[in-house]
């Protein structure tokens, strides 16, 4: 049987150094082939090496583990891989949302720190396995729908940014706000979304907010500083700037033309 290959994550030393020492990685069957300090050098080395399974942990610098984990579906889905990389995520993190989001994203499973020996060793035989199994089944060529969380997690990663965008753009909505409850960077978000929809967040938000204000200037009578307030612009003189920024003309002017 082809033995797993491992790679560590964590930006702590002293962790890396414990994982490394204490799990017993020969008798699980898994070579740990390679410890690193960042989630960004760790997929660059995972883009030029074959590594079955990643035990990393979320909050890092340069690159989250959910940042590395929805790049790694995306390279995995671009380059037509059958078998995909088994995730573990060890955390200090306490939060249902990120484990909703890892998950989500094809995480096998989420531990969290402090956490006992055989509890990370449990969780690494289930990823050796569950990687054993893919890979048997694409030996035979078999063609079947192996990984239950085969979804596109940028795509995942855009639609909660725009859920957020359509439920809530009538409050002071910011980029680096979705982003964290997103648990990743708003450098990174920006780039996705301009990515998968073409504009930026600022711009979608403002298509959004003129769409509402324009449907509320024809449809209702209410006060035009009112609908300022629902779209999420409480001074009406900024409202109305704003608005003829977007439209060519004033709020009362935008209203009187389409109500006559």
């Amino acid at each position: 049987m082809k033995i797993c290959r491992a790679v560590l994550i964590d930006d702590e030393e002293w962790i890396r150094e414990g994982l490394t020492e204490h799990i017993n990685w020969e008798q699980l069957g898994i070579e740990l082939i390679k410890s690193f300090g960042n989630g960004a050098d760790a997929f660059q080395f995972i883009e030029q090496e074959e590594v079955h399974i990643i035990l990393s942990d979320i909050r890092m610098p340069n690159m989250t583990g959910i940042e590395l984990l929805a790049s790694l579906r995306d390279m995995e889905q671009k380059q037509a891989r059958n078998i995909s990389a088994k995730v573990i995520f060890l955390t200090g993190h306490d939060d249902f949302k990120f484990a909703q989001t890892a998950l989500k994203l094809g995480a096998l499973d989420y531990i969290l720190k402090p956490a006992e020996v055989g509890d990370i060793e449990h969780a690494l035989i289930r990823a050796r396995d569950a990687w054993h199994k893919e890979y048997l089944i694409n030996l035979d060529d078999v063609n079947l729908s192996i990984d239950p969380f085969s979804i596109e997690p940028i795509s995942y990663l855009i639609s909660k940014a725009l859920q957020a965008l359509h439920n809530r753009y009538m409050e002071d909505l910011q980029l680096t706000q979705i982003a964290e409850e997103l648990f990743i960077t708003p450098n990174y978000l920006s780039r996705l979304f301009k990515q998968e929809t073409g504009i930026s967040f600022s711009e979608h938000l403002s298509q959004i907010r003129v769409q509402k204000a324009c449907e509320l200037l024809v449809e209702s009578n209410e006060k035009i500083y009112r609908i300022g307030e629902v779209v999420g612009y409480g001074n009406p003189r900024y409202f109305s700037e704003w608005f003829v920024k977007q439209m060519g003309m004033t709020p009362g002017e935008y209203r009187n033309r389409k109500s006559s």
